[in-house]
């Protein structure tokens, strides 16, 4: 491994610092995100056991909501991701004296990987978002076969990174990891940006859409807002490293630490640091609360809406 000139899996000296620094606020992230996911959660599972409760009259359709624990999943990529992020960096900073070949393969197909995380909620959370507004129909593909096409893209492309991440370390092997790599990194950017192109659709059509819901409070722009800028992140991100590749691994990227942390770590550390600043004002909970009140307007008489309401308030203050 002499091509990579320092203890034979670097290009350079890596530096310790760094990489403590920034497990120490991934660690951060870790931390807060699961009690604000745990604390939306709690409130959530009070407010849908009192929508089902709410008996609609026989002409009204049922209430749309999802239950407390399948919009926490919706989170569960996100915060693995975030581990993911805390763990690379953790292994990076343990092990840059003395790099061995299970600890470099470790930090390297995880911080390749994590982003791909991140990227799953996000296109999770789209989805509910669109199930919520009722406006499935602007999906890119039929309800049933986005989530497929996605995952699918998805999952093969972090398989990819993940076989050429682990190749890395043998010389012999170089080539084929590069290659396994960009792949999979063209394969997610492909996927990314058909689910960006959907986003900014999707926008368009709630400002022009007569949806009662969607109109009735601006949370679900900020919402998407937050989304698209995560998903932008990622593809940004993604772009960066499949040139590094195709430069080679004698290029100015790879042989230059700052680069990573640039154009890898920062955008990788800022996109859960805005999804969790924004999260008391704009997450999945709060717009399911925002689409029953709606529905339940729609559904009930005033009487009846005015009662239902009032008992949504009553759930809301005990929890």
């Amino acid at each position: 491994m002499a091509e990579f000139g320092f203890e034979g899996f670097y290009a350079y000296k890596p530096d310790r610092a760094a990489a403590i620094a920034f497990a120490v606020l991934f660690g951060i992230l870790i931390q807060f995100s699961l009690i604000e996911t745990t604390k939306a959660t709690l409130k959530n599972r009070k407010l849908v056991s009192t929508w089902k409760s709410i008996k609609l009259p026989g002409d009204a359709s049922a209430l749309r909501f999802f239950s407390s624990a399948s919009l926490r999943w919706t989170y569960s990529p996100f915060i693995l991701g975030i581990v993911l992020e805390f763990v690379g960096y953790v292994v990076r900073a343990v092990s840059i004296n003395k790099p061995t070949k299970s600890t470099f393969i470790v930090q390297s197909v995880f911080l390749l990987i994590a982003p791909s995380l991140y990227s799953a909620s996000v296109f999770m959370l789209f989805s509910k978002m669109a199930h919520l507004l009722f406006m499935e129909r602007y999906m890119v593909f039929p309800a049933k076969y986005n989530t497929l096409f996605f995952l699918v893209g998805d999952m093969t492309g972090r398989v990819l990174q993940a076989a050429g991440g682990g190749l890395l370390s043998s010389l012999d092997n170089l080539n084929t990891a590069r290659i396994l790599i960009i792949v999979g990194l063209f394969i997610q950017i492909f996927c990314y940006s058909v689910l960006m192109l959907n986003q900014i659709f999707f926008h368009y059509k709630m400002r022009t859409d007569s949806n009662g819901i969607v109109q009735s409070n601006k949370v679900w722009f900020r919402f998407n807002y937050i989304l698209l800028g995560g998903n932008i992140l990622i593809i940004a991100r993604s772009i960066v490293r499949a040139i590094e590749f195709i430069m080679g691994l004698q290029s100015y990227i790879i042989q230059h630490e700052w680069c990573l942390y640039v154009f890898d770590t920062v955008p990788m550390f800022l996109l859960p640091l805005i999804f969790l600043v924004c999260f008391r004002a704009s997450n999945v909970f709060k717009l399911q609360e925002e689409s029953v009140e709606a529905q339940l307007s729609w559904n009930f008489p005033t009487q009846e809406t005015d009662k239902s309401n009032s008992d949504v308030e009553e759930a809301v203050s005990e929890v």
